[in-house]
């Protein structure tokens, strides 16, 4: 079980955090009125029961799939919530005797990288999608439909398997096509709450140890769960209350796409009605504000003595507990906020955006790209009152851009105290992307993109339907920025540089 310790507890916030942590557990309405019923979001209370639904529901179709398609690889296609389970999962597991690929991109470059990666005719392909519409999960499904058939795999349907809610058009589609195995997940639980479903509990199957951890697992003690949600609660209730919603967030390298788990929940369920909290996550400059670390076995110590720290240590056996507790937590924040945690009313202004560029222009490469004028200097002198800026990357992610990207950070925090958050697209979208655009307003965004990059892709067979969607979702994006009246600029550097950042970095004065 995960330990967590809290400096300067208020007893008598704990006491009403615990009175409503109860409330929700008995499937009570804490939350102001919304047209979307919270009944139909709130399965995942049932977490410790849905896990041994869902290990049945999976095992069950991990031993038929097995048995017919004997893969040497797996890999799972999605966005946000029904894919970042099963990447943490994945990170945290022993290795597999699978190659088990994540796949949350339109990104020709990434997609290609995968496709060299696997051997079609071996490979199991699951597409992931509560919605089923997802236009991310589609495009690449399309991509992989069309890579088969080249390849001369007609029955290409015997390897795709599909994770979505009953008959939506994704549903459908699988059906009539006579995909390998269609699961259905809950339909009362949203992507970023669903965990504990087959979305995160199938990646598992093939993971022997997170398996066999889920299964031994599956006694909670609820007293101890509630302690912790108190805590963690009351922190989150700080941040919003006293320090403009900022919350710092230190989790190390080996458990990174656990925080792009917590980065999801906390933005997308808070960032709304112009409120949020802004999780900045490794950023030292943030002395001061709440802090909560987690796994960190560094001797560094935090210097404030007048404000919230909660030190954390994830144990990977109980990860799922973990997320039950943050999804309560945040939950009950929600309460406090004044605003419906199970929502996202902003995502779809970008994807509106996208799918008119796309009906617009049938040649996507021609579009003229409003790159900024502006130097890094007086972008930032532009920018000295908003309180955070939210990095785009419309970037192929590999170590070398994160590397060159923290030192960009790193510049921005020192030299002028500023808090960033970064993200790759199009996977930001169903992340930060709903903080960004609904959530308080003095912020500021800056996009990076490699134009060379994904013009080299517009010729090459398959992949130019995947270089004009993602060019499509990164203008989608900044034009909504644009008319939210959000200070928004657009960069182009060139990614294989050996420093992409290094010339920006360079040119900012101190």
């Amino acid at each position: 079980m995960s330990d967590y310790k809290l400096k300067h507890n208020d007893l008598a916030l704990l006491n009403d955090i615990e009175k409503d942590i109860s409330s929700l557990y008995a499937s009570k309405n804490i939350w102001i009125e919304h047209p979307l019923s919270y009944q139909e979001r709130l399965g995942w209370i049932k977490t410790p029961t849905l896990i041994k639904e869902s290990i049945r529901l999976c095992k069950s179709t991990f031993d038929e799939v097995v048995k017919n398609s004997n893969p040497s690889s797996v890999v799972f296609i999605g966005m946000g919530g029904s894919i970042q389970t099963g990447k943490v999962l994945n990170q945290i597991s022993l290795k597999s005797k699978y190659q088990l690929i994540f796949l949350d991109s339109t990104n020709p470059k990434d997609i290609s990288v995968v496709r060299e990666k696997i051997d079609l005719p071996k490979t199991l392909f699951v597409f992931m999608s509560k919605s089923g519409t997802t236009l991310e999960t589609n495009k690449v499904m399309d991509f992989f439909i069309k890579e088969l058939s080249e390849e001369g795999e007609s029955d290409y349907r015997d390897r795709f398997i599909v994770l979505t809610d009953a008959k939506n058009s994704l549903d459908k589609f699988a059906i009539k096509n006579n995909f390998l195995k269609v699961i259905n997940t809950p339909k009362n639980i949203g992507g970023r709450f669903s965990s504990a479903t087959p979305f995160g509990v199938f990646p598992a199957t093939f993971m022997n140890e997170i398996l066999t951890y889920l299964e031994n697992n599956s006694l909670w003690n609820l007293n101890q769960i509630k302690k912790k949600c108190t805590l963690l609660t009351s922190v989150l209730k700080n941040s919003y209350d006293n320090h403009n919603g900022v919350l710092n967030l230190e989790i190390p390298e080996e458990i990174s796409q656990m925080g792009i788990w917590l980065e999801q929940i906390i933005a997308e369920s808070t960032g709304k009605n112009g409120k949020g909290i802004t999780p900045i996550i490794n950023n030292d400059s943030n002395i001061g504000y709440p802090k909560i670390s987690i796994n960190n076995n560094s001797e560094k110590k935090y210097t404030s003595t007048n404000t919230d720290e909660l030190i954390i240590s994830f144990n990977k056996k109980t990860i799922l507990e973990d997320m039950f507790i943050w999804q309560t937590s945040v939950s009950i924040l929600c309460k406090y906020m004044s605003i419906f945690p199970f929502d996202e009313p902003d995502v779809t202004r970008s994807k509106i955006n996208t799918e008119n560029i796309l009906k617009k222009h049938k040649e996507i490469r021609k579009v003229t790209i409003p790159y900024s004028r502006s130097d890094i200097n007086n972008i930032i002198n532009e920018n000295k009152t908003n309180r955070v800026l939210y990095i785009n990357l419309y970037l192929n992610e590999t170590k070398k851009i994160n590397g060159s990207l923290d030192r960009l950070k790193e510049k921005l925090s020192f030299s002028h105290g500023i808090r960033s958050i970064a993200g790759f697209g199009p996977r930001y979208l169903h992340s930060v992307g709903q903080l960004q655009k609904g959530g308080p307003k003095d912020v500021w965004s800056i996009f990076f993109y490699d134009e060379n990059l994904i013009n080299s892709y517009n010729n090459k067979n398959n992949y130019r339907d995947l270089s004009d969607t993602f060019k499509a979702q990164m203008l989608g994006d900044l034009y909504a920025l644009i008319d939210l009246e959000i200070n928004t600029y657009l960069v182009n550097i060139d990614s294989n540089n050996k420093d992409p950042f290094e010339n920006l970095i360079n040119k900012i004065k101190e």
